[in-house]
């Protein structure tokens, strides 16, 4: 009777060994799909962003053609208006040294010199002393504001990106939804992709955003930089003009 207990046993231990093998192939078969479908997702995602590009690619290429032309606009700006450029210490010393004295000749010679924005201010005052205090600051006024234009342009090219980058990207949205719901056909699959092609469309408002945004920070900077620049340049300027009206 102990012979077939054992063979028992035996068989039971078998159909165990059996399951227990059955359960790791199927824990391993699920971790190798959820490893596929992981793949598949970040595939889907690469290709999604393709998708996203290719749907609106001449609105995309204009976005990025402007975030580019402010991030060049606004490094250039800051590399070439710098105070000591406007306006070297040095160069305000010599010039009170110089009116202190009379010496107009070799201020406006000094000032045709190193041609930057307070010297051609300056050389607008020495020129127009002769027509009266009022007029002479009039002049040294309107001087200021002509050659600071090309400064102002920058910034309201900045602005101008502002407006036009999210009216540029709903655009792309309005078109994007327009051929979404143009070539839908009344069944599921296509509902699917009225909703795929809807995700698509509104990328192109939220890089319109982005891009406004970023225009809109470097304006602001921008704009903080040069108008206390120019605060300074006034200051120095009215002070020099004081002094030629003084001789």
């Amino acid at each position: 009777m102990a012979a077939p207990s054992i063979e028992t046993a035996n068989k039971e231990i078998a159909k165990e060994n059996v399951l227990v093998n059955k359960a790791k192939q199927l824990q391993n078969q699920t971790a190798f799909v959820s490893d596929m479908k992981e793949e598949k997702a970040i595939s889907s995602i690469t290709l999604n962003l393709k998708e996203v590009f290719f749907a609106s690619p001449i609105i995309y290429t204009c976005l990025l053609l402007m975030s580019m032309a402010s991030v060049v606009v606004w490094l250039y700006s800051f590399a070439t208006f710098r105070s000591k450029e406007i306006m070297p210490n040095t160069m305000i010393k010599d010039l009170k040294q110089l009116l202190l004295n009379g010496n107009y000749q070799d201020a406006l010679e000094q000032c045709h010199d190193k041609n930057n924005l307070l010297s051609k201010i300056i050389i607008a005052g020495i020129t127009s002393r002769h027509l009266g205090a009022e007029y002479m600051i009039n002049t040294m006024k309107s001087e200021g504001k002509r050659v600071t234009a090309y400064l102002w342009q920058r910034i309201s090219l900045l602005n101008d990106i502002v407006i036009i980058a999210p009216m540029l990207g709903l655009l792309g949205t309005v078109i994007g939804m327009f051929y979404a719901f143009y070539d839908i056909n009344r069944s599921a699959e296509s509902l699917s992709a009225l909703f795929d092609g809807l995700g698509i469309a509104v990328g192109t408002t939220v890089a319109g955003l982005i891009v406004a945004i970023l225009a809109m920070t470097f304006s602001s900077t921008l704009k903080y930089r040069l108008v206390k620049a120019l605060g300074r340049v006034e200051n120095e300027a009215l002070s020099l003009g004081n002094l030629i009206q003084h001789k």
